[in-house]
């Protein structure tokens, strides 16, 4: 029994392992440099304000805060091995498209992604809409609207990503917005995680470990009883 609970230890010690070892693919992920380093943006901005990095937590004006009001930084639960940290992106324009992209060679695999995405008050509060679509890894996991959304609430959108061929692979942030005064987002802590990290299925070494252990545990119980029966 005791190696059996060694044994069990050691896989939760794997499993633990696993999480913190964990490298987020995406350069930049957090935009954390302060700028869009690792990054493509496009935009047709009429009026200005292209999409910019603000710092949480300022009540200063764009483009490092979001035109006096503070964005508490994510607060969400998520897998990404990036801390929180003190920025995000922020896309704001009015009349404009607008696309923050980047793209990641990935091996055949699975892979963990998601990224937070916050609706500022200011913008919930204007009379245009707007729309935003994210996409990591070539998968979509959101397109919504402001009108649709709550305001100053972190939401965060997860997936797993099935690669079944070696290649390079798109993760897109798309903001479209109507004329005159119109909503705003919030987008942070975008990641690629290879495997899952999410407390699923866990990886071939660490089966391995857990039935070696499980092995040894059976050998053990083995040996105690034929030393009781010799008794």
């Amino acid at each position: 029994m005791r190696l059996l609970c060694i044994a069990a230890l050691a896989a939760g010690t794997a499993f633990a392992g696993q999480a913190s070892a964990a490298v987020n693919l995406l350069a930049n992920g957090s935009f954390e440099t302060g700028d869009f380093t690792g990054w493509s943006y496009a935009g047709v901005t009429p009026t200005g304000f292209p999409a910019a990095v603000l710092n949480y937590n300022s009540a200063s004006g764009y483009p490092t805060g979001a035109f006096g009001e503070a964005i508490p930084p994510d607060d969400t639960s998520s897998p990404s091995p990036d801390a929180v940290g003190d920025h995000a992106a922020y896309f704001v324009a009015d009349g404009a498209t607008e696309t923050l992209s980047q793209s990641v060679f990935l091996t055949a695999g699975q892979y963990t992604i998601g990224f937070s995405v916050y609706v500022p008050l200011n913008g919930f509060g204007n009379p245009g809409n707007a729309t935003f679509t994210g996409s990591v890894a070539g998968v979509n996991l959101a397109n919504f609207t402001v009108d649709a959304s709550t305001p100053q609430q972190w939401m965060h959108f997860a997936g797993v990503a099935n690669i079944a061929a070696d290649g390079f692979y798109d993760t897109s942030f798309l903001y479209n917005s109507a004329p005159g005064a119109a909503g705003d987002f919030v987008v942070d802590r975008a990641y690629i995680v290879a495997g899952d990290v999410t407390g699923g299925i866990p990886e071939p070494g660490t089966w391995a470990l857990m039935i070696l252990g499980f092995g040894g545990a059976g050998a053990m119980l083995r040996m105690s009883r034929r030393r009781t029966a010799w008794a």
